[in-house]
């Protein structure tokens, strides 16, 4: 049964590639290049999104207690949950010697599923965000958002940085660009 060996192998990998992901606090210096990602990020996600229409300056009108249980929810659904998936389970270990076309040809399929989810995700369970997650728009920006991910979990090998930023930005989106919380 070498195979289901080396399944389990691969398995146990996972496991604990992501447990250790959860564990890993960036430095100082991990932390600055994170934000000068965030930022090279945010200018281009601002200046597509209105180029597209996908973003437009709107403040949201939802009650302060819905905006707050939004926002706390939010962290662990979709932000947490989808960069667990999308980074620490699909990508390479960033702390184990790999060739660069494996990472890169590793990222680009998990950027794919992560771009892909969002119209699976309308169509089947988020109903209500069937056009939003369907909008070429949107789906360009969620690229972008998967990519400045992936670069950050890649450079601190954890799940936080990405983590904040996805919130971060899902927050800023819903808040104060037009977003809706469905």
């Amino acid at each position: 049964m070498p195979s289901l060996f080396h399944g389990k192998s691969i398995l146990e990998a996972v496991v604990r590639r992501t447990a250790r992901s959860m564990t890993i606090w960036p430095t100082a210096r991990g932390w600055m290049q994170c934000l000068a990602v965030y930022f090279v990020f945010g200018a281009l996600a601002l200046l597509l999104g209105f180029a597209f229409g996908s973003l437009r300056f709107e403040l949201c009108g939802d009650a302060p207690g819905r905006l707050f249980r939004f926002t706390v929810i939010a962290f662990l659904v979709p932000c947490l949950s989808e960069e667990l998936l999308f980074r620490a389970i699909l990508l390479p270990d960033p702390t184990q010697p790999a060739s660069l076309g494996y990472r890169v040809a590793r990222a680009i399929a998990a950027l794919t599923l992560f771009v892909l989810w969002h119209p699976l995700n309308g169509m089947f369970l988020k109903t209500a965000a069937r056009q939003v997650f369907m909008d070429p728009g949107f789906l360009i920006l969620a690229a972008l958002l998967g990519s400045c991910c992936t670069v950050v979990y890649m450079r601190t090998s954890s799940i936080w940085p990405s983590t904040l930023i996805h919130w971060v930005s899902l927050i800023c989106w819903k808040i104060f660009l037009g977003g809706r919380i469905f």
